[in-house]
């Protein structure tokens, strides 16, 4: 398997942050709009296996990479200011230069921080059976704008990078996230899968997005964790319940040690959803690289 850096521009506003599971279902659903439900229960199969044919991690601003969780530091009685502050400024670093952990990349942006940010936009309520605005029903929703616009994510694949190209191309062709038919999440693809290969060696990794305990030998975690509360999308959620089971996941940038050599960690998830006639999957895993 070789693992590919894809560039894309943001060019609007986003609801739903680029966590490489969601992005990941958005190619099944590429693949289902353009290749029909066959070809959709195929790529399935595939990753089912070990290796599965392909890995997505989340996004990340261009020429940066997740930085590894760090180990919680030594307790101190005390603490200046100056070291309280040293502490929650590292704290806030989401991002390290690529070029630190891959071959074949650049920094494009020095951006360590949180880039987005969050914006309340109020609406008028509308009467659907009127077509007219109801008194007093304003509302406000969030939306998330990005600083910057250009992003790099990594698929880990056997695929060819002709079709890694055009299962992404199709992913983003209608948007990105919720929201998307009102205009939010409108990506554009600004690279071809270029391949790169991780710098450092040993039996240190970190996640480039979210996972789930395979069970595969690793140890050591430490990782933050969040609920994937996930819905419905495409023309599963006009005759289904919209709601998947939610699940666990460890998020990004978790750290630990497998004593073999691996590429991705974590494991396809099934029947993430009531339906006996639909099996639901998600993804679980993500790819990994080696850290010091």
């Amino acid at each position: 398997m070789t693992l590919y850096r894809i560039r894309f521009k943001l060019c609007s506003a986003i609801v739903t942050p680029f966590k490489g599971d969601t992005i990941w279902g958005h190619i099944v659903w590429g693949i289902a709009n353009h290749e029909g439900n066959g070809e959709v229960s195929g790529f399935l199969e595939k990753e089912k296996s070990a290796p599965p044919a392909l890995v997505v991690s989340s996004a990340f601003p261009a020429g940066m990479v997740c930085r590894p969780l760090p180990p919680p530091p030594e307790r101190e009685d005390s603490l200046n200011i100056e070291a309280y502050s040293n502490i929650k400024k590292k704290k806030e670093e989401k991002f390290a230069p690529a070029s630190e952990y891959f071959s074949n990349t650049e920094t494009v942006n020095n951006v360590k921080e949180n880039p987005f940010i969050n914006v309340q936009v109020t609406h008028n309520r509308i009467d659907r059976s009127l077509n007219t605005i109801m008194e007093g029903g304003l509302y406000s929703t969030g939306e998330i704008w990005s600083k910057i616009a250009d992003w790099d994510f990594y698929i880990l694949s056997s695929f060819s990078p002709e079709r890694i190209k055009q299962l992404v191309e199709w992913a983003f062709e209608n948007g990105y996230g919720a929201d998307a038919s009102s205009g939010k999440g409108k990506i554009s693809v600004i690279s071809d899968p270029v391949p790169v290969k991780p710098k450092k060696q040993g039996n240190t990794y970190m996640a480039l997005g979210p996972f789930v305990d395979s069970k595969n030998g690793i140890d050591n975690l430490r990782a933050d964790i969040f609920v994937r509360s996930g819905k419905l999308g495409g023309a599963f959620a006009a005759s289904l319940s919209p709601y998947k089971k939610p699940v666990v996941l460890y998020d990004e940038g978790a750290a630990f040690t497998c004593d073999k050599p691996i590429e991705y960690t974590g494991m396809l998830l099934e029947k993430m959803h009531g339906s006996e006639e639909f099996n639901i999957c998600q993804s679980g895993f993500a790819p990994v690289i080696p850290v010091e």
